[in-house]
C-alpha cells in the first residue's frame, strides 16, 4: 500500500512490480500468479481484496522524527507515511521531521518523484537517493545513511526518532543495519559492541523496524 487514508481517504493505491521470469529449460516465460492477474485486469474490475495490518507503527507523537529507507517498491509505505505527516502538517499539527533513503539502479526508476519534490518544498520531507549504476562507483542507500550520519544519529538518539526500512530480506536489512551501526559508532565515539548494543535498546524500543520479503 503506497497511499495515506488522510490525504486518499476512499481510495488505496498500490506500489506494484510485476513479477516475471524465464523458464531455462523451455524459454517460457512466467508471470508470478498475483501480479500477473493484477496485470490481466481491466480498468473498472473488481477483486476481492483484504488489508492486513502493517508490522509498520508510527510514533504515537507526530514530533517525532521518522527516517525510512526502502529500495524499489520498498518506496511504497514511504509513500503513504511522508503523506500521512504532510496532511498533518497542512491541518495545523506540528510534525517531526521525516528522512527518506531510496535507492533503485537508474534515476529514471525513481518513484512518484514529482511527488516527493513537491513534499520537500513543503518543508516536511528530507530526500537522499542512490542510483547505483548511474555512475562507474556503485552508491547504495546504505552509503547515503552513512554520509547523512550526524542527522540520521541526531534525530534517532537526541530527539526520539523512529527508524524503518523496507526491502528484499536478501541483504538489505544486513547492509543497512551495518550502516547504522557505523553510525553510531561515529556519533558515540565507541566501539562495534557499544553501537550493537544501542540498535539492539532501538528495536526493543521499537524504534527499529524492518519489513522485509
Amino acid at each position: 500500500i503506497a497511499s495515506s487514508p488522510l490525504m486518499h481517504p476512499d481510495k488505496i493505491q498500490l506500489c506494484v512490480v510485476l513479477v516475471d521470469w524465464t523458464v531455462e529449460t523451455t524459454k517460457e516465460l512466467r508471470l508470478g500468479e498475483c501480479t500477473g492477474y493484477m496485470q490481466m485486469q481491466k480498468p473498472g474490475a473488481q477483486i476481492m481484496c483484504a488489508v492486513r495490518s502493517s508490522a509498520i507503527v508510527l510514533p504515537k507523537e507526530p514530533q517525532k522524527p521518522v527516517i525510512m529507507a526502502g529500495m524499489g517498491t520498498g518506496l511504497a509505505p514511504w509513500r503513504a507515511v511522508t503523506q500521512e505527516r504532510v496532511m498533518q502538517k497542512r491541518q495545523g499539527i506540528d510534525v517531526g521531521k521525516c528522512m527518506l533513503f531510496f535507492g533503485a539502479r537508474y534515476k529514471q526508476e525513481w518513484l512518484y518523484r514529482e511527488e516527493f519534490e513537491g513534499y520537500e518544498a513543503e518543508g516536511v520531507l528530507q530526500m537522499h537517493t542512490a542510483f547505483s549504476r548511474e555512475q562507474a562507483r556503485k552508491i547504495y542507500v546504505q552509503h547515503r545513511i552513512v554520509e547523512a550520519g550526524n542527522d540520521v544519529a541526531q534525530r534517532m538518539l537526541n530527539e526520539g526518532g523512529h527508524f524503518y526500512v523496507c526491502g528484499s530480506a536478501r541483504q538489505v536489512p544486513e547492509d543497512i543495519y551495518t550502516a547504522m551501526k557505523e553510525v553510531m559508532m561515529a556519533h558515540e565515539r565507541c566501539g562495534e559492541e557499544d553501537a550493537e548494543a544501542i540498535l539492539s535498546n532501538l528495536k526493543m524500543e521499537g524504534r527499529y523496524t524492518v519489513e522485509a520479503w
